[in-house]
């Protein structure tokens, strides 16, 4: 069995009525320290999913009021920027500055996010659960005053991350054309050798 990348029947049903919120399950697959978190009421532990992202991991229940996760945009072409909050930090020292900036902690890493219902009768049951955001981190950014801080982390698509920049210039455009020597010429002439070979 997978998480499905939607809600099923019973999970769309319940939706349409208006009456049920689904909750959310995060990961962020950060260097050296991944997070598994929740808005749930509860911690869950995972097993029996098919998923390795939840198998064999407990994603730990925070307070929703200090944790917001963006809207999902769908959009032509793939989804909008996911903007991803932690607020109310009342200060960052040195270590944790340090853990934030180093962008290889973040950076093109794996962030995945999972909606679920949970069985009103008993909220430590998930009755029905869907993948709806899977995508790449970019470095987050902090910003507030002394007394409050808030870290914000956004979080492209796949589809977004492969359609940025290539970064490519004219010293790249040998592997294209063969019997181009535009790179090894403009070198030549950076260098001050003015002479045809």
């Amino acid at each position: 069995m997978s998480v499905p990348s939607s809600p099923d029947a019973a999970g769309a049903e319940a939706l349409a009525e208006r009456l049920r919120h689904p909750v959310t399950f995060c990961f962020l697959d950060i260097l050296g320290e991944p997070v598994r978190v929740t808005n749930a009421p509860y911690s869950f532990a995972f097993s029996g999913t098919g998923d390795e992202d939840l198998d064999g991991f407990t994603f730990d229940a925070v307070d929703p009021r200090v944790v917001s996760v963006g809207t999902v945009k769908a959009k032509e072409g793939g989804s909008d920027t996911l903007v991803l909050q932690l607020s109310g930090i009342p200060g960052v020292d040195a270590d944790m500055l340090d853990q934030i900036m180093t962008r290889t902690n973040w950076q093109g890493r794996d962030a995945r996010l999972w909606k679920a219902l949970l069985d009103p009768q008993d909220p430590s049951r998930i009755i029905s659960m869907w993948s709806y955001f899977t995508g790449y981190m970019a470095v987050p950014r902090i910003s507030g005053s002394r007394s409050s801080q808030t870290i914000t982390l956004e979080v492209e698509t796949y589809l977004a991350f492969f359609g940025q920049a290539s970064n490519r210039t004219y010293l790249d455009q040998a592997a294209f054309d063969p019997g181009d020597r535009s790179a090894e010429l403009s070198i030549a002439i950076a260098n001050g050798a003015s002479k045809r070979t």
